[in-house]
């Protein structure tokens, strides 16, 4: 997840930034000091999220928003203010919610379970004797493996004793079923294929094409 940070005070776009640490899915592609800026690396980078502050010189930051809102309609955004009641002019553009300054670490990570449900969940997985985990909004592929589920992601792949239908029950937004035995990441699927009576679906960052049960063809189909 790749985000934005607006903020004409230098402290308080790197007190966001060091907020986000915590949080490895979500990428920094950029800070503005102001509109102009902003709309320049929004244009470049294309975010999923921009964090504004409100009260900048120039174009303030609804103004922007209404600025990003209309060059780019599927971005978040969340605004940062130190006045609450600013808040009602922030959702007039249609924001996702906003921080009110100082912010502290619960506060984000609330925020961005609303706007980004399961972004920051976690599933465990063991190798050797090492405990590891991978944030599920990594995992790009699940499917059963006799008793067990084997799950990928972009850095590798593991099996975990999770059934298919509790992760797709825990995480629906996440994970769409294809096939009786696989579920893959909604927000991964490129294509549809089928040749020759064979349906498939194509990832991004996946090399080969996923197999996709008739039933679950024609639900993506009305999807897709």
């Amino acid at each position: 997840m790749k985000y934005l940070v607006v903020d004409d005070e230098p402290i308080a776009r790197r007190r966001v930034r060091r907020l986000f640490n915590d949080y490895e899915t979500f990428e920094c592609v950029g800070e503005a000091a102001n509109s102009q800026q902003a709309i320049e690396l929004a244009e470049n980078s294309q975010p999923d999220l921009v964090i504004l502050d409100i009260s900048m010189p120039g174009m303030d930051g609804i103004e922007l928003g209404h600025h990003l809102r209309e060059s780019h309609p599927d971005i978040k955004l969340v605004y940062v203010t130190a006045y609450p009641e600013h808040a009602l002019k922030a959702y007039q553009v249609y924001a996702s919610g906003y921080l009110v300054k100082p912010i502290d670490q619960q506060q984000l990570a609330e925020l961005l379970n609303h706007v980004f449900p399961n972004s920051l969940a976690k599933i465990q997985f063991q190798v050797g004797h090492d405990i590891r985990w991978v944030n599920v909004a990594d995992i790009i592929i699940a499917q059963t493996d006799d008793r067990y589920t084997h799950i990928y992601f972009g850095k590798g792949d593991a099996l975990i004793d999770i059934p298919l239908k509790k992760l797709l029950s825990d995480y629906p937004t996440h994970f769409v079923q294809v096939h009786r035995n696989t579920i893959v990441k909604k927000d991964s699927i490129v294509k549809l294929e089928s040749v020759a009576g064979a349906h498939k679906v194509v990832l991004e960052g996946v090399d080969e094409p996923v197999q996709v049960s008739r039933r679950a063809y024609s639900s993506l189909k009305s999807l897709y």
